[in-house]
């Protein structure tokens, strides 16, 4: 009867995501793509990750990384409205112009790496279940159909058709979510009921190397900055409350995800966590959710790569617009990541793209803190000064000691 249930609750859940209300809003797509890019990459695995390094500690953990993501993205909600202007005008404030130019590099490689990344994992996750795993060849070739299908829609429909890939996959994944908690809150009150407790085997580690694991793990919720790429298709404005809506959105869920799956994520080889795994675990709750979860998680990493492709089309087409329209950024964007895909070891790169997005935030402080030089009063601009300047001191920590759990 449960498995019904949760069937009906994600086809509920589905179909009403379908509403012209969302299918018709501008600031629904407008969401869609930091939403995508934000709880694509992370919502699966932050849960057991956050229990291999301080185990029942591990709410308390994704409330501070949400809290500091949404405080890192009011930078770049900052920026948006004050600095884009003088970004724009690079005759008269070259500096901000050449420092966030700077940041734009250091971002492209990110995103390039993350879209292969991400396409990897899919076809990686797809073959093993249809039992072809471990065949490097055919996953390089599955993953390069796919982007090659993510190109031709950019560069034939342009952003409106990615954000109608982003709106079908994100909608299929986030009412599967939905079931997903239900299903799993159920499981909490049984085991509650249960007079269980909860027994996590965490290495022993010293308070700092924990620190630096929860500094890499920030990096898992990113994705917010994705918006400020959309200036082709909206307004400062819009993008400033629909980047605001995608962090609280997937921040509710991040925090919820990690208080309900703990009772599941205790069953699992927390030294070597495969989504695979997790997945099987939810069988605990429900039989039916990890059938439904193969089809979240490969939508998930589908709808993540193709909002880092919006991203990355945006950012080329902003810093060489006179040349590269956003249909051909996605055409090279998408040639960058095929190649990485055949060429280079994704793994050991992940990590150095980890860095660069934090970098990436690093820099647009900087840029944050002249803009607020130019455009506000002392005492404005002091209390500008303190929070930009603690959130630039935070991402050098990350940029410099930032480590994956292991």
């Amino acid at each position: 009867m449960l498995n019904i249930i949760l069937v009906v609750i994600a086809a509920s859940v589905l179909l009403f995501m379908y509403q012209p209300r969302f299918t018709k809003s501008r600031s629904w797509h407008a969401t869609l793509t930091p939403l995508s890019s934000i709880i694509g990459s992370g919502f699966l695995i932050i849960a057991p990750l956050l229990a291999s390094v301080v185990g029942t500690y591990s709410p308390l953990a994704v409330t501070g990384i949400v809290v500091l993501a949404y405080a890192i993205g009011g930078v770049i909600r900052f920026n948006i409205i004050h600095a884009e202007p003088l970004i724009h005008d690079r005759e008269a404030y070259p500096v901000i112009y050449k420092i966030d130019l700077i940041a734009n590099v250091v971002l492209s490689f990110a995103y390039v790496t993350a879209v292969a990344f991400y396409l990897s994992l899919l076809s990686s996750f797809l073959l093993t279940y249809i039992g072809f795993g471990d065949s490097p060849g055919l996953e390089r070739s599955l993953t390069s159909v796919i982007i090659v299908f993510i190109a031709a829609a950019g560069y034939i429909r342009g952003l409106g058709g990615l954000e109608k890939l982003e709106a079908y996959s994100m909608s299929l994944q986030l009412s599967i979510v939905v079931a997903l908690l239900v299903g799993v809150v159920l499981y909490d009150f049984n085991f509650l009921l249960s007079d269980q407790s909860l027994v996590f085997e965490v290495k022993d580690r010293d308070w700092l190397s924990k620190a630096f694991i929860l500094a890499g793990i920030l990096l898992v919720v990113q994705g917010f900055e994705t918006s400020r790429f959309l200036g082709e298709k909206y307004s400062a404005q819009i993008r400033v409350k629909t980047m605001r809506q995608a962090q609280l959105i997937s921040g509710i869920l991040y925090i919820v995800s990690v208080f309900a799956l703990l009772p599941i994520v205790q069953h699992l080889n927390l030294e070597n966590i495969k989504i695979a795994e997790i997945v099987a675990a939810t069988g605990l709750a429900a039989t039916v959710l990890p059938l439904m979860l193969i089809v979240a998680a490969i939508m998930s990493q589908f709808s993540a790569a193709v909002a880092d492709t919006v991203g990355a089309g945006g950012l080329a087409c902003e810093s060489c617009k006179e040349i590269l329209p956003t249909n051909k950024a996605y055409l090279v964007v998408s040639i960058l990541a095929i190649i990485l895909v055949w060429t280079a070891d994704l793994l050991e790169i992940i990590s150095f793209a980890s860095r660069a997005f934090a970098l990436y935030y690093l820099l647009q402080c900087v840029v944050a803190i002249i803009a607020s030089h130019n455009q506000y009063e002392r005492k404005a601009h002091f209390l500008n000064l303190v929070r930009f300047t603690t959130l630039a001191g935070i991402l050098t920590f990350i940029v410099i000691f930032a480590m994956p759990a292991k």
